[in-house]
């Protein structure tokens, strides 16, 4: 009876290679650029909000089965004036009324661009919710 060997795995595959480390210098160089990236992105996501509108419900009263008082507070700056579209659900959820309204330059007694509106809204019925549904400046739609 003949006896075969196995060769070795570094017979048969060859020798393993030791991967090189990486120099402190090189860590301390991407963590750098990581911070210096997030700070980055930080001031751009707050210098692009600045310059656009922003709303918050305050409340609706249901004036009538087909229409619908709407409060809402925008914030914008003073000198802009916005475009904020108002929404009207049905107790489904369906749509039963919109309207487009513009809210000229206006600046409070601290030279804040925020006030509360309060606006009339027909609907195709009785509303259930009423929402702003987004608000914009007219040459940045």
């Amino acid at each position: 009876m003949s006896t075969m060997t196995a060769p070795t795995l570094s017979d048969r595959y060859g020798q393993r290679t030791q991967r090189k480390k990486m120099s402190p210098a090189f860590w301390y160089t991407l963590a750098a650029l990581g911070v210096a990236l997030g700070v980055a992105f930080v001031l751009w996501v707050q210098t692009s909000s600045q310059d656009k509108p922003t709303a918050r419900d305050v409340g609706f009263t249901l004036t009538s089965v087909n229409e619908v008082d709407v409060t809402f507070e925008v914030s914008k700056n003073p000198e802009d004036t916005a475009v904020c579209a108002l929404k009207a659900l049905n107790p489904s959820g369906a749509p039963v009324g919109w309207k487009e309204v513009a809210i000229g330059p206006y600046a409070d007694e601290n030279g804040n661009g925020i006030s509360v509106q309060t606006v009339a809204l027909r609907t195709l019925g009785e509303a259930h919710t009423v929402t702003v549904d987004a608000c914009w400046i007219p040459e940045q739609k």
